[in-house]
């Protein structure tokens, strides 16, 4: 018994100084649902939160066939990465029922303006803007700066967000100015990325992703620091975001797998029982 517990407690602090899905992302939270009637094209506001007081904007939406076309301008935006630490942008998220939210896309700001054309399968869900570190991410932060306005008896809906893993200097920016031009972020979230996978573990898991995924890092700051093509410096940074959550995704993964093996192998009277057991699906 004791030396199960040791195990657990083991996998327990393992599985946190990783900043992996399993412990990391377990936080819920509870947002107004919108249906969209098939044919119906229809407008909505945007709330804005604590995170970013006085920041609002319209969302048009319409149904079509079996998709939802949406259409999104937001104003009176500032950067994410005043927030500091590993933000960098925003995302816009459409959370439907019963399902994890889908990234939408990223919300790039021209001054505190931004706009964006997207689309969603769903028909019932809701809308919200986080700050993320990059563009690429899967579930939203924590931080949450705008989500649709509640309709009197709408239905909520739950869902998950990544909480006490991203590093931040202000909870908000209700006292920081305004961005007066466009602001480029791709070079930040690159770096960021990489220091994601290494948080996880990569070093040690995904050797061979984290090493793709830093060379790909030193040409994007080759670039930048050469003032290169802009295109160019943004293609080399997307790209090394998608190298280094490749990377970080394998190494959280293994990370749990280790750890599952070593609590089957603490109940099993071995390591090796516990290996076979996850082999054999056991």
């Amino acid at each position: 018994m004791k030396n199960s517990r040791t195990v657990a407690v083991f996998m327990l602090l393992y599985l946190f100084a990783y900043g992996t899905a399993v412990l990391c992302r377990g936080a819920v939270r509870q947002i107004a649902a919108i249906n969209v009637r098939p044919g119906a094209s229809e407008r909505i506001r945007l709330r804005s939160t604590d995170r970013l007081p006085g920041a609002g904007g319209e969302v048009r939406i319409e149904r079509k066939g079996g998709t939802t076309e949406i259409e999104v301008n937001l104003g009176a935006m500032k950067p994410a990465s005043l927030f500091g630490g590993d933000y960098n942008t925003y995302v816009l998220w459409a959370v439907p029922p019963g399902g994890p939210a889908e990234n939408l896309g990223e919300l790039e700001l021209e001054g505190d303006r931004t706009s964006l054309y997207t689309g969603t399968r769903a028909q019932t869900f809701a809308l919200l803007v986080t700050a993320e570190p990059h563009y690429l991410v899967t579930t939203p932060s924590a931080f949450t700066v705008l989500m649709n306005k509640p309709e009197p008896e709408a239905p909520t809906i739950a869902y998950q967000v990544v909480e006490g893993v991203y590093n931040f200097e202000r909870s908000s920016l209700s006292d920081v100015k305004e961005a007066k031009a466009k602001v480029h972020t791709e070079v930040r979230q690159a770096f960021t990325a990489v220091r994601l996978a290494q948080r996880a573990g990569a070093a040690r898991l995904a050797p061979e992703e984290l090493g793709e995924a830093q060379q790909a890092l030193d040409r994007t700051l080759e670039l930048w620091r050469q003032r290169g093509d802009r295109l160019g410096i943004v293609r080399q940074a997307r790209q090394t975001v998608r190298l280094a959550l490749a990377a970080q995704h394998l190494a959280e993964g293994r990370a749990f797998q280790d750890a599952r093996i070593s609590t089957e192998g603490s109940g099993g009277g071995s390591l090796e029982t516990g290996r076979r057991n996850l082999r054999d699906g056991k």
